[in-house]
């Protein structure tokens, strides 16, 4: 049995190993005929290139190195697929790494993408720390961050609208005619979240909404947290008519919880989530929510990282926006005559 290598592949399509390798990396351009010849030549021998050995000629691993916050959440996995998939058409490999919000488990992802030598690092998190960017100021790869305004000007980044996202919640529910809302936020220890709390508060202040301390419940973006915060409103003695939720699955557990304790969404309190994952069509009733293009932040990462590996663009002050889009269900609805208000035990 013979050795398949390129030397075998240029001979079969009748061509050097150069051009073979050019259609490989598609670095230079080659005729539609040549590279139709060199790919049935692959095709027919089965030909497997060697990754390791390209990248010791070209100094380039074709590694990309995605770091995201928790691959649960159904939010992750499909930014994961498209950013994959968009980076196996250019022939680059992805190692990703789950930090469960955790800055330590962050850092340590970090070190090991490093250690592999990725050619670019996409950080879709929200657990950055100042330890992390000045880290990576000091590599020499390519990094973009997902909604971080504190590194722009540093790094590309790619960044969420929250203010669009809750103004068009808000004036929806406005129309309802609901004046008071709540909101049940992601970990106080994380700046993401605690950056769309205050896009929040001053958006509900300019929409004419009434907020209280008390209707501001810390939450931790998991099913867990919306559960717990549920159970809380649901117990106050005066409660706003309105929720609104830092992320889907959150909300989903809150709505579970309500269903828990035969209370009724929309009817007593309206519910809106962020992300519109699949899962928040499914559940009773079905989740109002913020949409967010998965797909297209895995694109503007992906093309920051392609960008950067070119030295001679400026991509360090690069900001790409995603809007947010309201998606009307059934989890909102008129607002009641009256404030609810809790039973006395």
């Amino acid at each position: 049995m013979h050795r398949m290598d390129m030397l075998t592949v240029a001979r079969r399509a009748k061509v050097s190993t150069a051009t073979v390798s050019r259609v490989l990396s598609g670095s230079r351009p080659v005729t539609a005929e040549v590279a139709a010849r060199v790919r049935a030549a692959i095709e027919e021998l089965n030909y497997t290139p060697n990754s390791h050995a390209r990248s010791l000629r070209s100094g380039k691993s074709n590694l990309f190195g995605l770091l995201v916050s928790d691959v649960r959440n159904p939010f992750f996995p499909d930014a994961i697929e498209h950013f994959e998939s968009l980076a196996t058409a250019q022939g680059i490999d992805v190692i990703f790494s789950n930090t469960g919000y955790s800055p330590e488990r962050l850092m340590s992802g970090l070190r090991r993408l490093l250690d592999r030598g990725v050619d670019g690092i996409a950080v879709l998190t929200s657990e950055v720390s100042d330890e992390l960017v000045h880290t990576l100021r000091n590599v020499k790869v390519p990094v973009v961050f997902l909604n971080q305004p504190a590194v722009q000007g540093n790094f590309p980044i790619v960044r969420v609208d929250y203010e669009r996202g809750y103004r068009e919640a808000m004036e929806h529910l406005s129309m309802l005619g609901h004046k008071d809302i709540g909101f049940v936020s992601g970990p106080n220890t994380l700046f993401s979240a605690m950056r769309r709390k205050e896009v929040f508060l001053q958006v509900a202040k300019d929409c004419g909404f009434s907020t209280r301390d008390e209707w501001m419940i810390e939450g931790d973006h998991r099913l867990g947290g919306g559960k717990i915060a549920a159970a809380r409103f649901f117990t106050m003695r005066s409660a706003p008519t309105a929720i609104l939720c830092s992320n889907d699955l959150t909300a989903i557990g809150f709505i579970h919880t309500a269903n828990r304790l035969k209370r009724s969404i929309p009817q007593e309190m309206s519910v809106i989530g962020f992300d519109d994952i699949a899962m928040s069509e499914m559940v009773q009733p079905a989740l109002t929510t913020l949409h967010l293009s998965r797909r297209e932040i895995a694109a503007h990462a992906f093309f920051a990282l392609q960008n950067g590996e070119d030295r001679s663009r400026k991509t360090k002050s690069m900001a790409s926006t995603v809007l947010p889009q309201l998606v009307i269900r059934e989890s909102t609805g008129v607002a009641p005559e009256k404030p609810r208000v809790a039973k006395e035990r």
